[in-house]
């Protein structure tokens, strides 16, 4: 098959100015903005409502609906390392995305069948559903990036994809927020239902559209061919269900990844926490509340948009990953410990938060992010899958379930929100720790696996 049109090197110059792309990696890329582009739209026009779904009795049910979230979480890991094991990429992508579909429009004939102290039992059962349901989702899409993009095209595009996502999640939040009162929850789900199908569409083109340039390169002989995924699209990973786990605890590097991502879990339920509280003093009107959480999202989504569109690829130029994975946690620890002093005045505390909150979220989504992601370049394909989503989910809510327990215990105490943001600031500076051994790491795989960049000489 011969390139096409848009593959030739002066058609998209203005994607080209703003992104190192190669001629033959244009279409790839604009599919993998627009795949994740509909996945986060879908994903943002819910997360607002199990928000607001999740304090329906109070904050002080949180620490239950996170046990309840990782269990979930055990419980479906193994069944998702075996469906990558026996099914071809090609297929398994899709497939989880259309089975999330399903779930959901169930949750919707509920809303809509099912009234009373049921529904509430409901709307429960939907947070967990969510929660688990965006770390699958977010956690295959950048499974499927980083087996498809070496580590060379990592550096330079993966601030162009991720913008995408912010697209999305800016577009889902303003849904929400302009449209909460007219459609209400259940209606917004069926929305959301549709976007998700449009993001397995983007995932079943995108994988039929980027072989053919990676097989016209083996042809070829180009050096970068020799980076090549190993299992191919319409190929099973094989191994077992339980390979993923028996990877992380064999493996320092995987392992470190994983810690990583459970004091990030766990430093941001205590900022969860925190937002729950402020927002529930602030209001009782249940969309009230939504509305505020959808601004809360979509100013993240704006600043992060900034970050993603012209800092990531500059910054990792200039000075490396290392230490990009420990900005997040400096920032996070003097964040908290501003929230915890006398400085702020106690009217001004949601306003104060929600800056602290939305600069937050923007730095780990628009640079910490990626920059995880990055480490996944680095290892098997059978650990992009297995390992990175076990890391994704089921260590991410184990930080999410210790810090709901610290929470808990804090709110238990009567020691107040203040306490909270005193307790979250000396575990940031660990995780900033943990985040400078990744960054080292990182850097002698990638010496060893012999494409090292300029980029990685500042890690």
């Amino acid at each position: 098959m011969s390139p096409a049109p848009d593959d030739s090197p002066t058609s998209h110059g203005w994607l080209r100015r703003w992104v190192q792309v190669e001629p033959k990696e244009v279409a790839p890329l604009l599919l993998g903005i627009l795949f994740y582009f509909f996945l986060l739209w879908g994903y943002y026009i819910v997360r607002p409502i199990r928000e607001a779904f999740g304090i329906t009795w109070g904050t002080g049910n949180l620490p239950a609906l996170f046990v309840g979230t990782l269990l979930a979480m055990i419980a479906l890991n193994p069944v998702y390392s075996r469906l990558v094991a026996r099914m071809p990429r090609s297929r398994f992508v899709p497939l989880v995305y259309r089975v999330l579909i399903l779930c959901l429009l169930g949750f919707f004939a509920g809303l809509k069948l099912v009234d009373g102290a049921s529904q509430t039992w409901l709307k429960y059962a939907f947070y967990i559903f969510i929660s688990v349901f965006n770390l699958f989702i977010v956690s295959i899409f950048w499974s499927l990036m980083s087996d498809l993009f070496d580590r060379s095209q990592a550096r330079r595009l993966y601030g162009a994809l991720a913008v995408g996502g912010s697209l999305g999640a800016m577009a889902g939040s303003f849904v929400t927020r302009t449209f909460i009162e007219e459609l209400g929850h259940a209606n917004l789900i069926l929305v959301s239902c549709v976007l998700l199908e449009l993001a397995g569409r983007c995932a079943v083109a995108f994988n039929r559209r980027f072989a053919e340039p990676r097989k016209r390169a083996r042809e070829e002989g180009h050096a970068q061919a020799a980076h090549l995924v190993a299992g191919r699209a319409d190929v099973a990973l094989g191994g077992s269900a339980w390979a993923g786990m028996r990877a992380v605890f064999r493996s320092p590097y995987l392992l470190g990844i994983g810690l990583y991502v459970l004091i990030y879990g766990l430093s941001s339920t205590f900022a969860y926490f925190f937002q729950a509280g402020v927002v529930e003093a602030a209001s009782e009107d249940h969309e009230v509340r939504t509305r505020i959480f959808a601004d809360i999202d979509m100013y993240t989504s704006l600043v992060t948009l900034l970050f993603q569109g012209f800092l990531f690829a500059r910054l990792l130029r200039w000075v490396g990953p290392t230490v990009l994975l420990c900005l997040l946690p400096v920032y996070s620890a003097l964040g908290f410990l501003l929230l915890s002093s006398d400085y702020i005045p106690e009217g001004s505390l949601l306003i104060a938060f929600a800056v602290f909150q939305i600069l937050r979220r923007s730095i780990g989504y628009g640079i910490k992010k990626p920059t995880q992601e990055l480490l996944f370049t680095a290892v098997s394909p059978e650990e992009k899958y297995k390992a990175k989503n076990l890391i994704d989910l089921s260590f991410a809510r184990g930080g999410d379930m210790t810090g709901a327990g610290a929470s808990a215990y804090i709110e238990a105490a009567g020691l107040g929100l203040l306490a909270l943001a005193a307790t979250a600031a000396p575990v940031s500076l660990v995780w900033m720790v943990v985040g400078l051994g990744l960054g080292l790491g990182y850097k002698r795989r990638a010496r060893i696996l012999g494409d090292d960049a300029p980029a990685d000489q500042n890690a």
